[in-house]
């Protein structure tokens, strides 16, 4: 019988899901395969279908183009954006119009990102599209114009619009869920800064002395007791959870992100401080292929904030 992939494992957990059982089980995803976790989540649930979308231009010079960057990628092109946009401080762009879907549409494949968050203060308004351009102006009515150029969309704010669209309410689902890929990928990395992580040819030397990664392993196993505690107890996210507990959450995720940043900062003054004899420490690679994760978690809670709040913070 053929092994459970991360994807198998993550299309297992959704809003439907305890948010405890999300919790537990992506945290582990997430120390096992950084990588492979985030793309399998991202992949799975479109987490940015609540945010208001654009519609992209056809023009020629603004059709939307994405270029891999260092950590990212690189976004330019035209889109027309809805009227709901103007009081939303992120915005959600994708390559193409054939992909998107309202809440509930049925999963499809992917190659690789074509729907990038970026902050609505990114953009410049160049009024309106040419007529004949092919673009059809949104069901809610006239809109202007806006362009992207060379924007650069970190990887951790990038995703696809073939997967599951989350709706607004789902949100608790997708902070509790980015905030155990966080502390998994931190809690593989002070591992690593112990040298306990296998696998590793030839390992490289013990990046810092065995106490100093029992310390961080300690500050996230707390965080992770703090997080289980807020969590312990809630329904699934669709299950309409009180405003209050929302709030509290929110706060939560984002506490870890701080926490998980601390820990990403210690490891990599370490590592800075070891001589590898000219080759990388392996903690290098974990920190690359968690860096979508992390980028993710410190926004998680303000890119979809508690319906009916505000952002908690401008984009």
């Amino acid at each position: 019988m053929p092994m459970p992939t991360h994807d198998d494992r993550v299309k297992a957990l959704g809003p439907d899901s305890a948010l405890l059982r999300v919790l537990s089980a992506l945290e582990e995803y997430g120390h096992d395969d950084p990588a492979g976790a985030w793309r399998a989540l991202t992949s799975t649930w479109n987490w940015a279908a609540p945010l208001p979308t654009g519609v992209p231009g056809t023009d020629g010079t603004g059709t939307p183009a994405a270029r891999p960057a260092s950590g990212g990628y690189t976004l330019s092109g035209h889109w027309r954006l809805p009227s709901a946009a103007d009081a939303m401080p992120w915005v959600a762009l994708p390559l193409a119009d054939d992909g998107h879907r309202p809440c509930g549409g049925a999963d499809g494949g992917q190659n690789g990102p074509d729907l990038f968050v970026v902050p609505a203060k990114h953009l410049l308004a160049t009024g309106r599209l040419p007529s004949g351009s092919g673009d059809s102006s949104p069901a809610s009515g006239p809109a202007d114009v806006y362009a992207a150029v060379e924007v650069y969309v970190p990887a951790g704010f990038a995703t696809y619009t073939s997967g599951e669209p989350l709706c607004a309410s789902d949100a608790a689902f997708h902070w509790t869920a980015v905030a155990a890929l966080a502390l998994g990928a931190a809690r593989r990395m002070t591992d690593a800064l112990a040298g306990s992580v296998s696998g590793t040819t030839p390992p490289h030397p013990q990046a810092a002395p065995a106490g100093q990664a029992a310390e961080l392993a300690a500050v996230l196993h707390d965080e992770r007791l703090s997080l289980a505690a807020t969590v312990y107890g809630l329904p699934a996210a669709r299950h309409v959870l009180p405003q209050v507990l929302k709030a509290r959450l929110a706060r939560q995720v984002g506490q870890a992100a701080v926490v998980v940043q601390h820990v990403l900062t210690e490891v990599y003054q370490q590592v800075l401080s070891v001589d590898t004899r000219g080759d990388r420490h392996d903690l290098v690679s974990i920190i690359e292929t968690s860096s979508p994760i992390l980028q993710q978690a410190r926004f998680a809670a303000e890119i979809l904030p508690p319906v009916g709040r505000a952002p908690l913070r401008k984009g």
